[in-house]
């Protein structure tokens, strides 16, 4: 999943000027869900860090193992939002200051799709600072140990 998310927005990244990178472990991690649901989640969340970085800027999506569990961070280093904003993405319709004055078109939508997403499969989707500028989107949650029926992602 991750690697066809990054090779889907890598033409999109490269055409602004926008260096992705990924690390996935060399063991697939699953999850049970929705894999359309959650292909749409990450590509949310990397089309977020493409659109609002700056041209020489760079992108970082890493999938780690957890106990029991995963998480995946979409790393950037754009102009990142305010302490005041951080708890406001993922709202409906919610758009940052720098994400108006950058692209003033958008309707707001994509991190809150991705929030409802991730919640529907029981997943937290947090929003940090990523120091020393940009923004961290730090998606956890259960995996399954491979063994168990259903829907899988990886």
């Amino acid at each position: 999943l991750v690697e066809r998310v990054m090779t889907r927005h890598a033409p999109i990244a490269a055409q602004k000027g926008v260096q992705i990178d990924h690390a996935v472990p060399p063991t697939p991690l699953r999850a049970r869900g929705d894999l359309t649901l959650l292909e749409r989640l990450v590509g949310n969340l990397v089309h977020n860090a493409v659109r609002y970085n700056r041209e020489g800027g760079h992108v970082a999506v890493v999938l780690e193992a957890t106990e029991g569990g995963f998480t995946l961070r979409v790393l950037d280093d754009g102009p990142g939002v305010t302490p005041e904003e951080l708890p406001r993405l993922g709202e409906r319709r919610f758009r940052s200051e720098a994400a108006r004055t950058r692209q003033p078109g958008g309707s707001g939508l994509g991190l809150a799709i991705a929030r409802d997403v991730a919640e529907r499969h029981g997943f937290a989707l947090r929003f940090e600072a990523n120091a020393p500028q940009g923004l961290a989107a730090i998606l956890s949650g259960p995996r399954l140990d491979g063994s168990e029926p259903g829907s899988e992602a990886s």
